[in-house]
């Protein structure tokens, strides 16, 4: 069977000394398929299996892996892989929508939408690469089903006030201040060891953010400001929910971690 879709690559590998083997996100779910000869320098393929780029592909699909016999780039987000720090972030936005991403026909327009957007953004410069990483993981919670109601408290599902809330890991959420007591009294007693991992007060505006991450369209989300403190809690709590909850912990992750760490030094 030959037919046409549109693709994001979001992972490649070498196959032999020519060929390439690319995983492609696209409308209707992941596909994996041989690019023969795309290693090649005069290969007309050779421009639509590197990460992140965005292009038509014409397969050829038989009983086994398919195979890219034609592509024309749509987008190739070439600034993604020239800066260092970028093409970090860029690796593991891929990463995470193939955690999440079903393959094709069982996959989700919307998840194709999100990560297409997830690139412009990033791509696009407006706001810090850690902000644009904090509203993707927020999203990837979402898609995994393991996102809280954020702007809730996950014991009593009160709407959190402007006061005192705290981030319990074990609770996969936050809690008001009378849940909080509770969690340590229930702690102290022995009867309920998650409480031992600690909860720990946030600032009172992360919920409302995380609640606007995970709603909000991209396109509807302005230019973000944080302050440094409140942009290193979102961080701690979106690593938390995602290694505990959603099960993932990335080596890409880790090399974001690292490439961060060169900017702040």
């Amino acid at each position: 069977m030959l037919y046409n879709t549109e693709g994001i690559v979001i992972r490649a590998i070498p196959y032999g000394e020519t060929n390439a083997i690319v995983t492609l996100l696209t409308p209707s779910g992941t596909i994996a398929a041989m690019a023969r000869g795309a290693k090649k320098p005069q290969s007309r393929l050779a421009g639509g299996v590197q990460l992140c780029v965005k292009a038509v592909y014409t397969l050829y699909q038989g009983r086994g892996m398919g195979n890219i016999q034609q592509l024309e780039v749509v987008d190739a987000y070439r600034k993604l892989r020239e800066q260092l720090d970028l093409a970090a972030y860029a690796a593991y936005f891929s990463e995470l929508v193939a955690a999440v991403g079903e393959e094709r026909p069982n996959g989700s327009e919307a998840v194709y939408r999100w990560f297409s957007a997830a690139l412009d953004r990033l791509r696009d410069g407006r706001d810090n690469p850690q902000i644009v990483a904090r509203i993707w993981e927020t999203k990837v919670l979402h898609l995994l089903g393991a996102s809280p109601i954020w702007n809730q408290c996950v014991r009593c599902h009160t709407e959190l006030a402007q006061e005192t809330v705290f981030y319990a890991p074990g609770e996969g959420g936050f809690l008001c201040p009378s849940c909080q007591v509770e969690l340590e009294q229930q702690s102290v007693q022995g009867s309920f060891h998650a409480g031992r991992r600690g909860a720990f007060p946030v600032p009172s505006s992360v919920p409302k953010v995380l609640a606007q991450f995970r709603n909000l369209p991209w396109e509807r989300i302005g230019q973000i400001r944080l302050s440094p403190n409140t942009a290193e809690v979102i961080r701690n709590v979106l690593r938390y929910q995602l290694a505990d909850y959603g099960g993932l912990s990335l080596k890409s992750r880790e090399f974001v971690d690292s490439i961060d760490a060169l900017w702040t030094d």
